[in-house]
């Protein structure tokens, strides 16, 4: 009889126990915009690197996303991307029906803590994010291109004078900064000119030969980039390198010809590289290369519509229509959902103490800037 009890309570405990994993399963599949807009949130103006990114995505979200609502883009620009993420932060509910896309510009004026800053990052959901290595070149009058092996390189680059390595970019805390501490790390150091609009009129100055030395994302230098390629004027040297959805740091796919800024370290110096200098460099890579593109969701947004915003996300990365289109956006970068993002932001996002004296050492000593103390 107790045994029969027992068979008894148990299969109404399953029972229960099955209507309540139904009720769930219901619950985290209740995301539906049908006949609602979703909109895109760019906090820059049309036209821009994160615009065209984000726009190539509209009809595939369109088709993918559940319900198959309409999708637009919002351009909210202003203060470098901040007063956008202030409205999306401000204003976006927790439906879904607002993203945000974020950019490197946003990411590192957060990691620097601007003062104008009224969200927080780190609670954002992640979505999608789209990696994108640098390629640092130099012209083809350095010689550089002469010297066959990757330490006799370093070691050229070093030799030469500050005034013979002209470095142009945006301003000392902008994006530019990857490029600046990279070359530091390897004993490699440059005059800088700051004050340009961004990578048309650093690559323009390049071209002319205002600029000796220079980096630019991967894609961008290869596609838009390639006649100073063809005519011998920019040689590439080395890369920023990547990392995976697991954090490791590989080369860049799109250059896995060229070494890493690491491997070029461990050609002159004969170890891996640490301490602040290179854990400065490993945040800003990080910012540069897995926050370079990113979407991400309000804080309130709800368990069962960040998942359904992943899946519609993984299911565009499958339609072969969608990658034929964005071959050229998307390179041969890996493309990383959902959480594997978080812990990569989180890291980067929250650069450690000991960097962040030394980051704000390196811009205090250099260009008489200060930075937000940690």
């Amino acid at each position: 009889m107790r045994s029969a009890f027992n068979i008894r309570r148990l299969a109404g405990t399953l029972l229960v126990s099955a209507a309540a994993f139904g009720l769930a399963a219901n619950a985290a599949g209740a995301a539906d915009f049908t006949g609602k807009r979703i909109t895109i949130l760019v906090p820059f103006s049309a036209g821009g690197g994160t615009d065209s990114w984000t726009r190539m995505m509209v009809p595939y979200l369109e088709k993918t996303l559940p319900g198959k609502p309409t999708v637009i883009v919002m351009n909210k620009p202003g203060a470098g991307g901040i007063a956008g993420t202030n409205y999306f932060n401000d204003r976006a509910g927790s439906d879904g029906t607002m993203i945000y896309a974020l950019s490197i510009s946003v990411a590192m004026n957060y990691a620097f803590k601007d003062p104008r800053i009224k969200f927080r990052l780190e609670d954002f959901h992640p979505v999608l994010s789209s990696p994108r290595g640098s390629t640092y070149y130099v012209r083809k009058e350095l010689g550089i291109h002469e010297v066959k092996d990757l330490k006799g390189k370093v070691l050229k680059l070093q030799s030469l004078p500050p005034e013979k390595l002209m470095f142009g970019g945006r301003t000392p805390t902008s994006v530019d900064m990857t490029y600046r501490v990279s070359l530091s790390l390897l004993g490699i150091e440059v005059n800088s000119v700051w004050g340009l609009g961004g990578t048309g009129p650093m690559a323009l100055g390049f071209e002319r030969g205002e600029f000796t030395i220079s980096g630019e994302n991967t894609l961008a230098f290869m596609n838009t980039r390639k006649h100073m390629i063809d005519n011998g004027i920019a040689q590439a040297i080395f890369t920023s390198g990547n990392y995976d959805d697991n954090g490791k740091y590989t080369r860049d796919p799109a250059r896995p010809d060229l070494p890493t800024i690491v491997e070029a370290y461990e050609a002159v110096y004969g170890k891996k590289p640490s301490g602040p200098a290179f854990d400065a460099f490993e945040s800003l890579a990080k910012l540069g290369i897995v926050m370079n593109k990113t979407l991400l969701l309000h804080p309130s947004t709800p368990k069962d519509v960040v998942e359904a915003w992943r899946t519609a996300v993984r299911e565009m990365l499958k339609d072969e229509d969608f990658l034929k289109i964005a071959k050229d956006e998307l390179g041969p970068y890996p493309q990383i959902v959902g959480e594997p993002i978080r812990e990569i932001m989180t890291k980067a996002l929250n650069i450690n103490p000991e960097a962040h004296k030394w980051l704000a050492k390196y811009v205090k000593t250099r260009y008489d800037v200060d930075l937000a103390p940690k």
